[in-house]
Formats: structure tokens, C-alpha cells, sequence
């Protein structure tokens, strides 16, 4: 199933006739949740696998390559994303490396649910290709494949409607990015 517009919008429809607070319990936004989740999932596994590339051998092609389809659309229908990734960021997570670095827990703590996080990344996505594109260099690219790591493993979770633990944040840095140990 595909996250256009249309499929937007005829999820969306019911869901705007009830109040916010019931908007959980109706199928619709169970099914808008699951497809944002998976395809912010599989989009932002995309740009780690690119942010890697540019890291390796230091080819910022790579950087043309980011996505920001799922994220968009999001946007562009207008779906209260704060509502869809409204989960909190998990805290204990952060005890962690790399995330346990101050600097880098410093750097995310406003961040207070998903949807914080994914708008952080989303920004660091798009000002990295525009920083490219004005040839104004790659900025901090280690700091976003963190965030970026940290991030999807918080939506991978939503995605599968898990229950959040440290055994399985490390179980999913060790698949997303086998060269940290945690």
C-alpha cells in the first residue's frame, strides 16, 4: 500500500470527524500509523546506508541519493505527525554509546517524543544536500548517522508495535550498524 495522498486523505477522513483523544482507537490511524512507520522505516534505512557510504570512502554522490518521499508526504497531507509518532523518546537509551556521549545527548534533548526526532533528522537531511548542492560542505554527518540511527531504531519499534527495552534498542544497532558495539 502506498503512502500518496489519496490513501492520505481516505485515512484522514474519518479520523477528522472524532476528537483527537479517540483518534487511537479507531482503524484508521492504526493503519496511517503502521504505513508512516513503515515507510519512514525503510526511507530512513535508505539514508543511513548512503550516510555510510559518504563516511567510507568519502563520496558525497551518496548525498544525492538521500530520501525524503515518506517525510514529505507526511507533511504535505498535513497528518498531525506529532499524533502518529507521539511515543517518548526512550531515555534510558541514551545510556548507550555512542548515545551516551554528552554531546550528543545534549544535542537531542529537547527532543521529547519520535516525531522530535524525526523532524531533527529530516532538518539534518535537508540542510546536508542543500550544504552540498551550495558546495558549503558536509557539516556534521557523523552526529546525523547517529541521530539518524537512534531515530530508526525508535521507529522500527513503533513499526513492529514492540515493547521499547535496552536488549532490544542494542539488538537493532547491531542490524543497522554492525561496525558500533553497545
Amino acid at each position: 500500500m502506498d503512502l500518496s495522498l489519496g490513501v492520505l486523505s481516505t485515512l484522514l477522513r474519518p479520523l477528522l470527524s472524532v476528537a483527537t483523544d479517540d483518534w487511537s482507537k479507531r482503524s484508521e490511524f492504526k493503519t496511517l500509523r503502521h504505513l508512516a512507520y513503515e515507510r519512514l522505516s525503510r526511507e530512513l534505512h535508505w539514508n543511513a546506508e548512503c550516510l555510510w557510504k559518504v563516511t567510507d570512502n568519502g563520496s558525497n554522490g551518496y548525498i544525492e541519493l538521500l530520501r525524503t518521499e515518506a517525510f514529505d508526504s507526511l507533511v504535505a497531507a498535513s497528518v498531525p505527525i506529532d499524533h502518529i509518532l507521539g511515543d517518548p523518546v526512550r531515555a534510558d537509551w541514551l545510556e548507550n554509546e555512542p548515545y551516551s556521549r554528552p554531546q550528543f545527548k545534549h544535542r537531542i534533548e529537547s527532543c521529547e517524543s519520535i516525531s522530535h526526532l524525526v523532524d531533527r533528522v529530516y532538518n539534518r537531511l535537508w540542510m546536508l544536500k542543500h550544504r552540498h548542492q551550495s558546495e558549503l560542505g558536509n557539516s556534521d554527518v557523523s552526529y546525523l548517522i547517529n541521530l539518524l540511527l537512534f531515530t530508526l531504531a525508535h521507529i522500527n519499534m513503533g513499526r513492529r508495535n514492540m515493547q521499547a527495552s535496552r536488549s532490544y534498542f542494542r539488538k537493532q544497532i547491531a542490524l543497522l550498524a554492525p561496525g558500533i558495539h553497545i
